[in-house]
Parts: structure tokens; C-alpha cells; sequence
């Protein structure tokens, strides 16, 4: 379920992993995995997510309560957001971070399942099912900044599955037909004030 191209063949990483990878991540020469998958290189206890160092695969902590759908990397820190409620076995709804040695929540979290993270400079942009972050409304897109929740005005109005950020722009994609009440199927951007579509629109549903 993990493999790597080296520019003219593929290879295994170790024993590989036990179930599904949804995600992947890189920081510096180490390799995230995240997924649904209870193990990694026969290492017990990689619960829904393990790192690669290049030879061998180990734990995060103990892990999360559930399943890891998106990983962002900024500087040192390692964000992980799924459908998890406990990261190292404490509370973490959908979304924790790294630190290097510890787990740790972002506010009260999402109140629902989180498929799509970005990063861009100090701001982690989170999407996925749900509708509050933190303690405000916040429609299947939110941010992360200064240790505070926000939304990105009134949000979409269906699931986000996939974000991108481009210079000053986010980029939005999932099952929505509405950004900030505008319409925008499936695809939409943001440029820090307000959405919009990004000329033509996909029809098709995910």
C-alpha cells in the first residue's frame, strides 16, 4: 500500500503498511503516512498513522482513535485531521499536530470529519464535513491562525474534499454548488475576502 519511484524504478518501503493510505507528507527526510491502517513495517500501535525515516517505520505517540484523511507539514509541526476524536489519547476532534514527540488538540476542533488541509504561511486552512470549528460556525471550510479558529465568510454549502494554495489564493474543491453564496460547482476560490469561481466549473460529482 506504499511504494516510492526513484526516477527509473519502483521499491517497497519496508513490510509496507496494513490498510488503506490516504495521505502523505514530507518533512526534511522523513516520510507520514496516514490512512486507515492499524500498523506500519510490522510496528504495532501505528495507529492510523507511522513515519518513515528512510529504512524503518515507527509510531507517532500511540496514535489516533480513527481514521487519517489529509497531513500538512509547516516548518517543525505535523498536521493531521480525519475522523479521529483522540490523538495520543487525548481529546482531539479531527484535527491534532505533531510537535515531534507529542500530540496536541487545535482548540475544541471540528465537529465533524476533515478531508483536506493546506498550509500557507502561519495559516492552516481545513476542509471536510463539517460545520463548526471551534466554538463558531464554520461551513466545511475553516481556519487555523494564532491559535484561533475562523471562518472563510459564510463557507460552501456542501463537503469539501481537496484544497490548493497558490500565492494569495485558495482553491476549494469537493461536492458544492456554493461558495459565500455565489455559485460555484464543485471548485471555487478564496483570495482572503471572499469566494469566487474560477472560470469555468466542473459539472461532474465526486
Amino acid at each position: 500500500r506504499i511504494a516510492q519511484w526513484d526516477g527509473s524504478a519502483w521499491s517497497a518501503l519496508g513490510t509496507g503498511i496494513n490498510g488503506t493510505v490516504f495521505a502523505l507528507a514530507v518533512s526534511g527526510s522523513t516520510l507520514y503516512a496516514g490512512g486507515g491502517f492499524l500498523s506500519a513495517g510490522g510496528v504495532a500501535d501505528t495507529k492510523y498513522i507511522a513515519q518513515w525515516n528512510g529504512s524503518a517505520w515507527s509510531a507517532l505517540g500511540t496514535g489516533m482513535s480513527g481514521t487519517v484523511n489529509a497531513l500538512a507539514v509547516s516548518g517543525s509541526i505535523l498536521y493531521a485531521g480525519g475522523a479521529f476524536t483522540t490523538a495520543d489519547g487525548s481529546a482531539a476532534n479531527r484535527i491534532a499536530k505533531w510537535s515531534g514527540s507529542a500530540w496536541s488538540a487545535l482548540g475544541s476542533g471540528l465537529d465533524g470529519t476533515v478531508y483536506a488541509l493546506a498550509v500557507s504561511g502561519t495559516d492552516l486552512y481545513v476542509g471536510g464535513q463539517f460545520t463548526t470549528a471551534g466554538d463558531s460556525a464554520a461551513n466545511y471550510i475553516a481556519k487555523w491562525s494564532g491559535g484561533a479558529w475562523s471562518a472563510l465568510g459564510s463557507g460552501l454549502n456542501n463537503t469539501v474534499n481537496a484544497l490548493a494554495v497558490s500565492g494569495s489564493t485558495l482553491y476549494a474543491g469537493g461536492s458544492f454548488t456554493s461558495a459565500g453564496g455565489t455559485t460555484a460547482n464543485r471548485i471555487a476560490q478564496w483570495n482572503g475576502s471572499g469566494w469566487s469561481a474560477p472560470g469555468s466549473s466542473r459539472n461532474d460529482q465526486r
